[in-house]
């Protein structure tokens, strides 16, 4: 009997090699609506490596090993698995890599990232409409740091793809020198400085907080920065002269300012509070400091004073004139100058 059963697997080995290739058939799986791996592209790097066609071809001239490593080279394929049917078809499952960012580094180059931090190259024909994000590391090999920095940029893509309402706002996201992100968003000319990648869904329900309840009043005109890194506050920066200008001009516009801001701050809406961070109430430029109460989900404004800005107040300088006495008859007299009369020089016969 093992003998008997030897014979048929050795027959049924050899049969199955003696069979052909009838046909194939690839399927290109992705996350997205649109498909970055061609199909084009994955028959002519199989016709590549096997050397010619494979249709007609039996199957012990087809290393389909071989064939899926050779696919797995394209940076756009994650994984590649091939098969016969019983019906002696090939079939080649690819699954592809889904982009989440467009970076560019501090060397000028472009690539695009996936959700496992893998770098994918620039396609030719297809530009994928992706948050672009800028000031990433140029180094072939990535540091601790940059690993880190890496790891935060995923969180930050991640959670802002994923929202409806920040997907569409952010069309930017910096990072700067220190690690840290900075956001810059489609509608208003501010700059969401995010700081590292931890707790990003926080940051940015605090901000939406922010958004809900002071921009209606505030507008987003007003605001140069928004900063969010620090534990349940949002820390706004308003607009402001960059040169300091002594002129009547600046200082009616000042006024006017401060008293559009009194208009502004409505008691119900404004809560004198102490910032329960030093390093928030330390910065010099920032004038508003929204804090959010984790269980009451309700924002507290305080307000800064910014030692950058020219005092509104203008100092007013009284100038005391003199009224002097009227002179006197004699005096106009002996002030008054006789006037010198015309001398004629002597001139020569010959001088004209």
């Amino acid at each position: 009997m093992l003998g008997g059963i030897t014979t048929l697997v050795i027959a049924a080995n050899g049969k199955t090699q003696s069979r052909t290739c009838k046909g194939i058939v690839v399927s290109i799986n992705g996350d997205g609506e649109k498909m970055f791996v061609e199909k084009d592209d994955v028959l002519r790097e199989i016709q590549r490596t096997a050397n010619g066609p494979i249709v007609n071809r039996q199957f012990a001239a087809i290393n389909l090993g071989q064939l899926e490593r050779s696919l797995e080279k394209n940076a756009w394929i994650r994984d590649a698995e091939l098969y016969f049917d019983t019906k002696d078809i090939l079939h080649v499952s690819v699954a592809e890599r889904q982009p989440i960012a467009r970076v560019f580094n501090t060397a000028g180059s472009s690539f695009y990232i996936d959700s496992a931090g893998y770098q994918l190259p620039l396609l030719e024909t297809y530009s994928a409409k992706l948050p672009v994000v800028t000031g990433f590391t140029a180094a072939r090999k990535l540091s601790r740091r940059d690993s880190l920095t890496l790891q935060g940029l995923k969180e930050v893509v991640r959670v802002v793809t994923a929202d409806e309402f920040w997907n569409a706002q952010v069309g930017q996201i910096d990072i700067t020198p220190e690690g840290k992100f900075e956001l810059i968003p489609v509608i208003g000319s501010h700059v969401i400085k995010l700081g590292y990648g931890d707790n990003v869904e926080q940051k940015l329900s605090n901000l939406m907080v922010f958004y809900k309840q002071v921009l209606p009043k505030a507008g987003l005109a007003k605001y140069s920065a928004l900063d969010v890194q620090f534990d349940g506050q949002v820390v706004a920066v308003k607009k402001g002269p960059t040169n300091k200008i002594d002129s009547i001009q600046l200082q009616k516009n000042i006024e006017e300012l401060m008293k559009k801001k009194e208009a502004e701050q409505e008691p119900d809406d404004i809560t004198e509070t102490v910032a329960p961070k030093t390093e928030a109430a330390s910065v010099g430029t920032k004038d508003t400091v929204a804090s959010e109460t984790p269980k009451t989900n309700v924002v507290s404004v305080k307000t800064i004073p910014n030692p950058t800005k020219p005092n509104p107040t203008p100092t007013k300088t009284t100038v005391q004139k003199s009224n002097p006495a009227k002179p006197t008859t004699q005096q106009k007299k002996n002030n008054v100058q006789s006037k010198p009369k015309a001398v004629m020089p002597n001139k020569a016969n010959n001088e004209y």
